[in-house]
């Protein structure tokens, strides 16, 4: 088994454009908006970092999946209220501390284009070069030889990375554009969530705004965790995400015009 050029092509292509989609993002609309700090789309990245990588997926998940693998139910409702909680809650208390002096719209904004260019970067970036030397090895020295590495000897991981090995032959550009796609999603959608959060912390007697983030974001990642568990196909996936994310849009900019105005947005 080796790989055609044309996946390898689609891989690179793939990782160029996960690192520099988010970068692009953040340059634009610091461009189009002078008075958006910076700063502020470090502060998402590193809300994200901490809130989704480190303590809920190090920490909690190493805990929790054990105890749901088994079932069905309880690992989608885990996955998505885990992932809603966990980032909303990062991203209140950055407004709450760090962020306090930079409270406003497009700050918000930023902020949201930083944690949806941070994951962007780090699961579909960083995931590509990891896949881009793995196609690379076998195309080198062979798939036994692959495995044989990767697996150290352990017979349970080398069918998993057989496996993993054997399905990566099939990705091909359109397989690239629906990843792209995807996380081009998630990142309008961690926008949104930011500047709804900024207005719970801004919005007096709005706390409610924080809880309907939570909400939403769970929401997002049920037909994901439905497909791990084989409940639904992926192109159900792809048109229930991009339906939820078009609704979520229109609610984030009808409540920013609402309580900023409609200049702020």
């Amino acid at each position: 088994m080796t790989f055609s050029d044309s996946t390898i092509a689609a891989l690179v292509i793939c990782m160029i454009l996960a690192v520099l989609i988010p970068i692009a993002a953040v340059i634009v609309f610091k461009l189009k908006n002078r008075d958006a700090r910076l700063p502020c789309a470090l502060i998402g990245a590193g809300t994200f970092i901490l809130f989704a990588i480190i303590l809920e997926g190090q920490l909690l998940h190493s805990i929790m999946r054990p105890i749901v693998s088994g079932n069905a139910v309880a690992y989608v409702l885990y996955g998505a209220l885990a992932a809603g909680i966990f980032e909303e809650t990062g991203r209140f208390i950055a407004y709450k501390t760090i962020m306090k002096n930079n409270l406003t719209t497009k700050n918000a904004v930023m902020m949201g284009l930083g944690h949806g260019g941070a994951e962007m970067l780090l699961l579909l970036g960083f995931s590509m070069i990891s896949l881009i030397g793995s196609a690379m090895m076998v195309n080198s020295d062979g798939l036994e030889s692959v495995i044989r590495t990767l697996s150290a000897g352990n017979a349970e991981k080398a069918v998993l990375i057989r496996a993993q090995l054997e399905s990566l032959t099939a990705y091909n550009f359109g397989t690239m554009a629906l990843s792209i796609y995807e996380r081009l999603l998630a990142m309008t959608f961690h926008v949104c969530m930011s500047v709804i959060v900024f207005h719970a912390v801004t919005q007096p007697g709005k706390m409610r705004l924080y809880v309907l983030a939570v909400i939403l974001h769970a929401l997002l990642d049920v037909p994901a965790a439905m497909y791990q568990v084989g409940a639904l196909s992926i192109p159900v996936v792809y048109i229930a995400m991009t339906i939820f994310t078009a609704i979520v849009v229109g609610l984030t900019i009808t409540m920013t015009k609402k309580y900023s105005g409609r200049d702020e947005f």
